[in-house]
């Protein structure tokens, strides 16, 4: 806006120099002379072609023909502004008091260039030749004047920003400005087309000529693009541009505003801002830079509350904001959810549809969100606190603490749209309700329990198909004590039929457990633990989530007795496909496993035998040894006897006879002696 106002005024310089004697002159002296004032009081040139005609009434007045003026000496891009004619008239009277009264301004299909050099000039801003205290590239301060009405019709304009290499350009501008005092307020009306879309500006400054002067003036404006129409109301100046007041932006039509800005429109989801609404206190600053005070935001019928920054950058703009929400409606992201908002089956496998994240480049982030509730179709969640860091179409989701089914969730879900699409996470739950939970994922409600998990994952694909067929990652989870519904597995064994359902249909359990590894889109297990009162189970084998098929088999044993004795044992094969899963008994493993109970039982049998066998052999051993003991103590006896030997206390036969020949030895020898 205030590009136009710098254009408008240009031609007040015309309008003192060349209609006071425009009665005296003819029309190609009036257009030589006009030509050198402009030249004298902007430093630019201009060239006025064509001829010059003059009227006296109804007002004083001159219109020419093309209009060309002289861009910045800096710039090589053509003229600052060509028109096929200018027209301007002004008050006969008020000249021979001092005043310029212009009645009317009128350009005629005017072609505007608007630059700003990589060093910040602009080539709109032009020095009076010879002002004392003015430096280059200042500014020069707009002469006092009144505008009955300045017209441009048919016009474009365009603007460049060499620093950032942007662009932007408006056709069939039409402006209308108004302004009976300089110093008092100035209607401005603009209509034009940028990028193929309609857009209108509506303006009423309240000090108008301080505003064009680089001062603060109380404004108010509304902008509007297609359906969407956007409204301030406070304070602001264009010299630098800046603005401090009430915001109330009704953004109805978004695929209007990003055609004007020459924007793509993103394709978002429903309850993301197809639609959008914002109303509070803002600031702009002169560095670029937004703030948002006391908004409240609309996306869609999602409704959002708090403060947010909206800093400039070189390849996109940050936004910074802190955000509390009531209950807010997000069901549409939910995978197998289409736009009308009906279930899509799984009979024929993952959507193939392509999920366009462009929107995700549009801006950096780092929100902060505090919710009552989350609905994200699939699941629902309570009272929540993340935070959403999104930088280079990479958008980090920190779920600090997520309240769901009577449980929590924490960790970090990514959703990475650099060069592609790719979705990961690390997340823990505690204390998560199964049933409801199941209920809304897999419309499954027969698990009732409460349980914790584990997992890591990581998917790459631009459709859902591609991401669930290279999901990789790993888990575990942990199920406390609870029931399966419609299933009585003790039933199921015994009968050996996988469709038995016996009285009270269910099965109890005290706990259910498991590790698993994701490869391929391909969740694979060989440690699930099924704990029930009369019955446990081990499962091992592959889940494939790419493809929904099953390939899974479980081997239970239902109790005979509370202390895990006796009981069958019936391995159980889950096949065939999620929508349509196939149970039937393994019947080969059964009787492997009877044949594996024979042999056993006969090895036993055999053991037992041997063991009996060898009992008798070393009994036999012993009662032969006890009557062996019998008769060697009995010669013992006897030899005792014969030869009058009593036996020392551990003495054998031979050393007592040895012991009674030394004493008879000895006795004898005595009475040898003795008798000397």
């Amino acid at each position: 806006m205030r590009f136009i106002f710098r254009i408008v005024v240009i031609f007040v310089v015309l309008v003192v120099v060349a209609i006071a004697i425009l009665l005296f002159m003819p029309g190609d002296r009036i257009a030589r002379f006009a030509e050198n004032q402009f030249e004298t009081a902007t430093g630019r040139s201009i060239t006025i072609g064509g001829e010059v005609k003059t009227s006296i009434y109804p007002l004083l007045g001159v219109r020419t023909g093309p209009i060309t003026i002289a861009n910045a000496g800096w710039s090589k891009s053509g003229p600052l502004l060509q028109a096929e004619g200018l027209s301007i008239g002004v008050n006969l009277m008020s000249l021979f008091s001092g005043d310029v009264k212009i009645k009317k301004i009128e350009v005629i299909a005017p072609k505007i260039l608007l630059e700003v050099a990589k060093d910040g000039r602009a080539n709109w801003d032009m020095a009076k030749a010879g002002s004392g205290g003015q430096t280059a590239g200042q500014a020069a301060k707009i002469p006092a004047f009144s505008l009955g009405r300045a017209l441009i019709k048919s016009g474009s304009l365009s603007f460049v920003d060499h620093a950032s290499g942007s662009k932007y350009s408006l056709g069939d501008m039409d402006v209308d400005l108004r302004l009976p005092d300089f110093a008092g307020r100035g209607d401005l009306s603009l209509s034009a087309r940028s990028n193929g879309q309609s857009v209108s500006l509506v303006t009423q400054v309240a000090k108008f000529g301080a505003l064009l002067n680089g001062e603060i003036s109380a404004m108010s404006t509304t902008v509007k693009a297609g359906g969407s129409t956007i409204k301030f109301n406070g304070k602001a100046g264009i010299s630098p541009f800046a603005a401090d007041g009430d915001l109330d932006a009704n953004l109805a039509d978004m695929a209007a505003l990003f055609t004007a800005a020459g924007m793509k429109t993103p394709d978002l989801p429903k309850g993301m801002g197809r639609t959008a609404a914002v109303t509070g206190k803002i600031t702009y600053a002169p560095e670029g830079s937004a703030h948002l005070r006391g908004g409240v935001i609309k996306l869609d019928h999602n409704v959002f509350s708090g403060g947010a920054d909206l800093f400039p950058a070189k390849d996109r703009p940050l936004l910074k904001a802190q955000i509390s929400a009531g209950a807010l409606d997000f069901s549409t992201l939910a995978a197998g959810v289409d736009d009308a908002g009906k279930n899509v089956t799984t009979a024929t496998g993952w959507p193939k549809d392509h999920i366009d994240v462009s929107g995700l480049a549009v801006v950096d982030a780092d929100v902060t969100l505090v919710a009552k509730s989350i609905d994200l179709g699939t699941i629902k969640l309570d009272a929540s606190s993340l935070k959403v860091k999104l930088d280079r179409s990479r958008a980090v989701f920190t779920l600090n603490q997520i309240k769901t089914y009577k449980g929590t969730i924490t960790g970090q879900f990514v959703i990475n749209g650099r060069g592609g699409l790719s979705v990961g996470g690390d997340l823990a739950t505690k204390g998560i309700s199964m049933q409801p939970l199941l209920k809304n994922l897999a419309d499954y409600e027969r698990l009732i329990t409460v349980g914790d998990m584990r997992l890591k994952f990581l998917g790459v694909g631009n459709t859902m198909n591609a991401i669930m067929h290279s999901l990789s990652g790993s888990g575990s989870f942990k199920l406390d004590q609870g029931e399966i519904l419609g299933l009585d597995l003790a039933g199921m064994l015994r009968n050996l039929d996988a469709s038995y359902r016996g009285e009270g249909q269910k099965t109890v359990f005290d706990s259910i457990s498991a590790t698993f590894a994701m490869k391929n889109g391909v969740l694979t297990n060989d440690d699930l633990l099924f704990n029930a009162p009369f019955a446990k189970a081990l499962g091992s084998g592959a889940i494939g989530i790419g493809k929904q098929t099953l390939d899974y088999r479980i081997t239970p044993k239902v109790l005979a007795k509370a202390d895990g004795s006796g009981g069958i044992t019936v391995p159980v094969i889950i096949s065939g496909t999620w929508s349509n899963p196939k149970f039937r008994p393994d019947l080969k493993a059964l009787i492997d496993q009877q044949l594996a109970d024979e042999k056993a039982a006969l090895e036993a049998k055999l053991a037992a035998e041997k063991a009996a066998e060898k009992l008798r052999m070393e009994a036999k051993k012993a009662e032969l040894e006890a009557k062996l003991a019998a008769k060697k103590a009995e010669a013992l006896r006897r030899a005792q006897e014969k030869l009058s030997i009593e036996l020392g206390a551990g003495e054998s036969l031979e050393d007592a006879a040895k012991r009674k020949l030394e004493e008879e030895a000895k006795r004898g020898l005595e009475k040898l002696l003795g008798g000397n």
